[in-house]
């Protein structure tokens, strides 16, 4: 649990963008993270940058703080506060407040943050469109006639396709091929980014679970969040770490490093692979997924901290 006077302070270092990261290594990069999700959100590739730059290179919190502010030289100082509303915060604390558990369900985490973007001000949802601008292939889909999948359009296909890789995988676990109604992420307003790329990514999570190599695990979960924001800078992944890093600083700091390893090689893997939102998916579902990955130059996952973080969490597995 973390205590009231303590949330104060973190509330401060998130507003300010100015987290003590020598002197709270865990909850200082926790505080980063969610000045990225929720403060200014342009800013994110720039900080994950840094943390992941830092984060590999050393475990002592203090070398990682020179390394990151000689990256952002705005963390030693901070910027002018900017406010979050307070219901934003509440329901934040909310959900760092049920420690981590295998039993805990997916869906439950995964709905609760989405449901923090209903709590972001007109500032917010500006910040986070001009973020997903920064992306060239995010014009690149705004500009496309929209195509959306079906389970049916998933069927009768050969055995070795993506099709029915990603429908045998639905079938088996139950799911449907939106995770949640993508009409119901739609904001009022002109949002064309948030608006096109939200409705998206409900329909090419699982596939690119299966194309790049990200388990159905919660690390897996885990690292394709830190793939999906760098491939186009979703707020959702953003937010999504930065809960569960604060999370863990809070409720098992001894994890910190090694869901942070995971989180990251994640990252990185989306800042090497070429951008795929754009990619017109419903023409590839009927190729085999290695004829997809070579095509498009994706190689799968490859990490070793996925795979320690799985084998620690078998029942969730």
């Amino acid at each position: 649990m973390i205590e009231p006077s303590m949330r104060k302070e973190f509330e401060t270092w998130v507003e300010t963008a100015r987290p003590p990261l020598a002197e709270q290594p865990a909850l200082g990069l926790a505080a980063l993270m969610t000045t990225a999700a929720f403060v200014d959100p342009v800013a994110q590739v720039p900080i994950f940058d840094a943390i992941a730059a830092a984060t590999a290179a050393s475990n002592n919190g203090a070398a990682r703080a020179t390394q990151i502010a000689a990256a952002l030289p705005w963390v030693t100082e901070g910027k002018p506060r900017i406010a979050l509303p307070r219901a934003l915060w509440d329901d934040y604390w909310a959900i760092v407040a049920e420690p981590p558990s295998p039993a805990a369900g997916e869906l439950d985490l995964t709905l609760a943050v989405v449901a923090l973007g209903s709590r972001y001000d007109q500032r917010m949802i500006d910040a986070c469109e001009a973020a997903l601008l920064e992306f060239d292939s995010v014009h690149e889909l705004i500009a496309q006639p929209e195509v959306r999948l079906t389970t049916a359009d998933l069927e009768s296909h050969a055995a070795d396709s993506l099709a029915h890789d990603l429908l045998s995988m639905l079938t088996a676990n139950g799911y449907d091929i939106e995770v949640i109604d993508a009409d119901t992420v739609v904001l009022p307003g002109d949002y064309p980014a948030q608006n096109r790329t939200n409705r998206r990514i409900l329909q090419l999570h699982d596939i690119w679970h299966l194309v790049a190599g990200y388990g159905f695990t919660p690390a897996g979960e885990v690292a394709i969040s830190g793939f999906q924001m760098a491939q186009f800078g979703q707020n959702y992944s953003t937010r999504f770490l930065a809960t569960v890093a604060t999370k863990a600083a809070v409720h098992a700091p001894a994890m910190m490093d090694m869901l942070l390893t995971v989180m990251f090689d994640g990252w990185r893997h989306g800042r090497a692979t070429k951008e795929l939102i754009a990619v017109p998916w419903h023409q590839r579902i009927a190729d085999p997924i290695e004829r997809v990955r070579a095509e498009l130059g994706i190689r799968p996952l490859d990490s070793a901290a996925v795979r320690m973080m799985e084998a620690l969490t078998p029942a969730a597995a």
